[in-house]
């Protein structure tokens, strides 16, 4: 933990909009000019990243106190979350400051719940470092942590400041993560269609992408999430392939090689499209173009050990269940897809279709 004496002052302008706009550079001196504008209080940052990059983030952090925290979906806890209140109440955060997270998602995540619960919420900016927070995780106003093995089911809405993407940051991403970055921009390019899908699937996810695709795959979420910013009907869009994906991602997570975010929705993506071609509603040749693409990718993977069982009490956890009935969207074509009530049995049809093809 670095400390010092006194915090600078944040810029005035920290009042967040609806839907704050994320700003991407490919350029570290172009990143660092601009994010310097606003000086923290105090920064929470993904251990990891300041390893690789601590020149670069104690120029963008200036001498204001900054605690490493480990990444990773472990950290979205009830202690992590005391903890970092305590560091909040340490040093005196009001709303006339401004804290800084940086990170991955899921730091993102638990950073953004404790600054919106902080003195009933307190100014923070995201500067995403992996690929799945820079056009996802940290857009859209959502906070949150686990709890009793269900994602994110203690949070809130709050809109960052400012979001910030160098995307430097990816160089050092692992492959894997990298893989799981491009799941999510191929479920926005799902729900975008056009020229933007048939981009992606001729994209190898080995690529590092650079600022202008990041602007445009973040736009498609940032459409979606002004229209609906606190999901009472169109944002409910973005958890295509997720409902399953994140019974995979929460299922994994106790075992010796729990999976990413991406590959847990990639997972969902397939077997959620599954669903929607068994119900009609997505055509033969779209439904194979994505399974073959995640083919391609080796994206279609083991799932992890379960029973049905545990596998339904994660399920049935899910935040879009409404008056107990499950609603999730289904894909109907490139840039088309609609929220559909399901029941248990049609998962757990897909999913046993799923396991036939690992055979």
């Amino acid at each position: 933990m670095r400390s010092c004496l006194a915090s600078p002052k944040p810029s005035r302008n920290t009042k967040p909009s609806i839907a704050t706009k994320p700003l991407f550079w490919d350029s570290a001196q172009a990143f660092l000019e601009e994010a310097q504008r606003l000086r923290p209080s105090l920064s929470f940052v993904d251990g990891k990243v300041y390893a690789y990059w601590k020149p670069l983030i104690d120029s963008l952090v200036g001498p204001a106190p900054l605690l490493t925290i480990q990444g990773g979906e472990s950290v979205k806890t009830l202690p992590t979350a005391r903890r970092l209140w305590k560091k909040l109440w340490q040093y005196r955060l009001d709303r006339g400051q401004v804290l800084f997270l940086i990170g991955g998602g899921s730091l993102l995540d638990v950073g953004a719940f404790c600054a919106s619960t902080w003195k009933r919420g307190i100014p923070f900016v995201h500067i995403p470092t992996t690929f799945v927070a820079q056009i996802d995780a940290a857009l859209g106003g959502k906070s949150g942590i686990n709890f009793r093995g269900g994602k994110n089911l203690i949070g809130t809405f709050a809109q960052p400041a400012a979001i910030w993407g160098f995307t430097g940051f990816l160089e050092t991403l692992p492959g894997q993560e990298l893989h799981s970055g491009w799941v999510e921009a191929l479920k926005h390019a799902l729900l975008a269609g056009g020229a933007l899908w048939e981009e992606l699937l001729a994209t190898p996810f080995s690529t590092l992408p650079k600022a202008p695709l990041l602007e445009r795959l973040a736009a498609v979420k940032l459409e979606i999430v002004t229209s609906d910013p606190i999901e009472q009907d169109q944002r409910r869009l973005l958890n295509l392939g997720h409902t399953l994906g994140h019974v995979w991602e929460a299922l994994s997570l106790g075992t010796e090689k729990p999976l990413t975010h991406g590959e847990a929705v990639a997972l969902g993506l397939l077997q959620e499209a599954w669903l929607s071609h068994r119900r009609g509603l997505l055509p033969e040749p779209f439904f194979q173009q994505l399974y073959q693409k995640l083919q391609r990718e080796e994206l279609v993977l083991p799932l992890p050990p379960f029973t049905w069982q545990r596998w339904e009490g994660v399920l049935l956890q899910d935040k879009k269940i409404r008056a107990q009935q499950l609603y999730l969207p289904l894909w109907e074509a490139p840039g088309r897809a609609q929220v559909y009530p399901v029941e248990v049995e049609e998962l757990r049809a897909a999913v046993r279709w799923y396991r036939a093809q690992l055979t």
